[in-house]
C-alpha cells in the first residue's frame, strides 16, 4: 500500500461532528455521512469553520512538489497563503449566482482526506493554474486502496464533486449531472492523471507505485468511485427552543431532512444506471447556504484572517 501521506492538516477537524452515518446497498455499498458544526446560540460556529479552513488553503491549492519547494525556503513561507488566496475565485457582486462555490470544493477536499482518509491526487484548482480548461472537469481527485476478499489491493480513483445549494433535491440533481457528464465524455481527467502525475509526487517510489495503477499496461486492479459533497440549507429553525433544547433537535431534524432524500438518491443512482460505482456522500446543513457561502469566500478571497460577514445579507 502506498505510503503517500495526507496533505490536509487534521488539527482541527473535530469541528465537524459526524452525526449520523447510513449505509445503502444498490448493487455496491454506498454511504450517506451527516456532519454538523458546533452550534452556539442556535448558530452555525462558522468562525471555527473558517479558522479550519485557513491554514488549509494552501494545502488545497498547491501539490506536493511546490509545497515541499516552500518547506525550504523561508521568504516563500511568509507569502504563500497570499499566493494560494489569490488562485480562488473572487465575489464581484451579489448578482453572481455561482459565487462562492469554490467552498465546496474546499470541504470536499478536507472530508475525503479526513474521514474517508483518499489523499488527494489533484484539486480543481490545483489544475486550473495548469490547464484553463480543467474547469470542465471533476472537482478534484482523490485515492484510497481496498482489500477484495482474495487479498488483492484494488486502487480506488476518488472523483470528486461538490455543490452547495439552498435546495438539497437542487444540490443531489446537479451532483448527479455532474457525474453523469464526467462518466459519458469527459477525458481530462484521465489525460491529466497521464501528463502531471509525476509533478504532483514527491517520492519516486510513491510515484511509481501510484503509476502501476493508473498508467501502466498492463495496469493493477483498480477501480472509480465517487466522494460528493452537499451544502444545503437546514429546514429546522427552532425560534422557540432553548439553546439545550435546539442542539439536540436540529440533529435530529438534520438526520430526518437528509435521509429523506435517501430513497431520491437510490433512485438517482438507477436512473443514471451508475450503481456498478460506490457513492460517498457528505452532507453538511447551512442556515443559508447560497448566503453563508459567500460570506465564506468573500473572507478568504479577500486574505481576511477572521472571518466577516460583510456587506452580504441575502442568498
Amino acid at each position: 500500500m502506498s505510503n503517500l501521506k495526507l496533505t490536509s492538516y487534521s488539527d482541527g477537524f473535530g469541528i465537524f461532528h459526524k452525526v449520523s452515518e447510513e449505509e445503502f446497498d444498490v448493487t455496491n455499498k454506498n454511504y450517506l455521512r451527516m456532519f454538523m458544526l458546533n452550534t452556539e446560540n442556535k448558530l452555525f460556529n462558522y468562525d471555527e469553520l473558517y479558522e479550519f479552513i485557513l491554514p488549509n488553503i494552501t494545502q488545497y491549492v498547491f501539490s506536493r512538489k511546490k509545497l515541499l519547494e516552500i518547506e525550504s525556503d523561508p521568504g516563500k513561507q511568509r507569502t504563500i497563503i497570499l499566493d494560494a488566496l489569490s488562485h480562488l475565485r473572487s465575489i464581484k457582486n451579489n448578482a453572481d449566482k455561482g459565487a462562492g462555490g469554490e467552498l465546496g470544493e474546499i470541504l470536499l477536499y478536507l472530508f475525503l482526506e479526513q474521514d474517508l482518509n483518499a489523499p488527494k491526487l489533484f484539486s480543481k484548482v490545483e489544475l486550473k493554474t495548469n490547464s484553463e480548461d480543467y474547469i470542465k472537469g471533476s472537482d478534484g481527485i482523490h485515492f484510497k486502496f481496498r482489500t477484495n476478499k482474495n487479498g488483492i489491493k484494488i486502487l480506488q480513483l476518488v472523483i470528486g464533486e461538490a455543490k452547495i445549494k439552498n435546495k438539497l433535491d437542487d444540490a443531489i440533481d446537479e451532483a448527479f449531472d455532474s457525474i453523469n457528464k464526467y462518466l459519458s465524455g469527459n477525458i481530462q481527467d484521465r489525460n491529466l492523471l497521464d501528463t502531471h502525475l509525476m509533478d504532483q509526487l514527491v517520492d519516486k517510489d510513491e510515484a511509481t507505485l501510484i503509476k502501476e495503477y493508473i498508467t501502466a499496461i498492463p495496469r493493477k486492479k483498480k477501480e472509480t468511485i465517487f466522494g460528493i459533497f452537499i451544502g444545503y440549507s437546514i429546514n429546522y429553525s427552532g425560534v422557540d427552543d432553548t439553546n439545550d433544547e435546539y442542539d439536540r433537535k436540529v440533529i435530529e431534524e438534520n438526520i430526518a431532512q437528509v435521509l429523506n432524500y435517501k430513497d431520491y438518491i437510490i433512485e438517482k443512482i438507477n436512473r443514471h444506471h451508475v450503481s456498478n460505482y460506490e457513492f460517498n456522500f457528505y452532507f453538511l446543513p447551512f442556515h443559508n447556504a447560497a448566503r453563508d457561502r459567500k460570506v465564506i469566500m468573500q473572507s478568504l478571497t479577500n486574505g481576511k484572517a477572521k472571518l466577516e460577514w460583510g456587506e452580504i445579507k441575502n442568498g
